[in-house]
């Protein structure tokens, strides 16, 4: 690292959303900067803009400013507080500002932005399966000490978003589809739900496992949270749609993946036909936030063979640390902004 680098110096502006900000926690290390996370807290929304109590960003002001979501505000409050020396390199939409008012744009695989000199494409989010806990080594002993019959596998299970919705009956026909799947080969089922899974749907999933295996449901803060071991352990993985960052965690995890896509929620159907009138200039200006479409993604990497479209598909393309060439090619952007 020259010595330039080392004295530049990179904010992480977090918000509370934890895959976003394990997202950029990952790409400020592998830059090599000497980093600083700052949680920005929002306040009362006013006129539907988002609001920051800023008390937390003094000098002297970084070269560079990470944010994610709605955390772009305080970048660009930074920005304009250095007199314009901090350069911005923003994940995700950028939402109320023109996307070339930015330094770099680091789009989620599934947002719609159009191409430009600024914009990085990346085939996955910058999540990786976590690093085993303490716990990791005795739940692992505890899960093998049970002897299932192998081929494992694990199925994890979301829930609603904003753009997809989250039908009980069908994510319970899920359950048992992948369960009917593992008896036929004569294995087991590892099921794990999230913190979007309705807990009023546990009781439904539960009983729709009819295979040998166990059933986790998700609770905050567990130190026995078995998922990890799951992914390390499983011989396949089964996951639900919503999380773009869970599909990123279990396609590194190396084992063979199937998305279940959710259905379109009416929101996102809506937000697509007011895309489609909007004046372009709307758009061009970040007035009017461009589109997310999670499915179309999930379809292209099914193409691809990267992932298996559950019922539907198999994944054909083995992971690759060739084809995982993301984390590296966003650090090589975000150091030429220091030159």
């Amino acid at each position: 690292m020259s010595s330039d680098a080392a004295a530049a110096g990179l904010w992480l502006l977090t918000g509370d959303r934890p895959g976003e900000v394990a997202q950029q926690r990952r790409l400020a290390a592998a830059t090599g900067l000497p980093c600083r996370e700052i949680q920005v807290t929002q306040l009362r929304t006013v006129g539907g803009r988002p609001r920051f109590d800023l008390d937390a960003l003094q000098p002297p002001w970084p070269r560079i400013a990470l944010s994610f979501g709605k955390t772009l505000a305080a970048a660009l409050h930074l920005r304009h507080a250095s007199g314009g020396r901090t350069r911005i390199v923003h994940l995700g939409r950028a939402r109320g500002v023109a996307a070339d008012a930015l330094d770099l744009i680091i789009p989620m695989p599934q947002d719609q932005l159009a191409n430009a000199a600024n914009v990085l494409r990346i085939r996955m989010p910058f999540n990786y399966p976590d690093a085993p806990a303490d716990s990791a080594g005795h739940d692992q002993a505890r899960l093998l000490a049970l002897q299932l019959p192998r081929p494992w596998t694990a199925l994890i299970i979301g829930g609603a978003t904003r753009q997809l919705r989250f039908s009980r009956t069908a994510i319970a026909a899920l359950v048992r589809d992948t369960c009917a799947r593992a008896r036929q080969r004569g294995g087991s089922v590892l099921i794990s739900t999230s913190p979007r899974t309705p807990a009023s749907a546990i009781a439904a999933l539960r009983a729709a496992q009819d295979a040998p295996g166990e059933f986790y449901a998700f609770r905050r803060n567990d130190p026995h949270n078995p998922l990890a071991s799951y992914l390390q352990l499983a011989d396949e993985l089964i996951v639900t749609g919503d999380s773009v960052s869970m599909i990123a965690e279990c396609w590194r995890s190396g084992r063979p993946v199937w998305v279940a896509p959710l259905r379109d929620s009416l929101w996102h159907r809506l937000g697509d036909v007011l895309r489609a009138v909007a004046p372009a200039r709307l758009m061009a200006n970040g007035q009017v936030a461009v589109g997310s479409d999670v499915n179309a993604w999930i379809a292209a990497l099914a193409s691809a063979g990267h992932v298996g479209h559950f019922g539907r598909s198999d994944p054909t393309r083995p992971y690759s640390a060739r084809d995982d060439d993301d984390l590296s090619r966003a650090v090589a952007r975000i150091r030429a902004l220091l030159d």
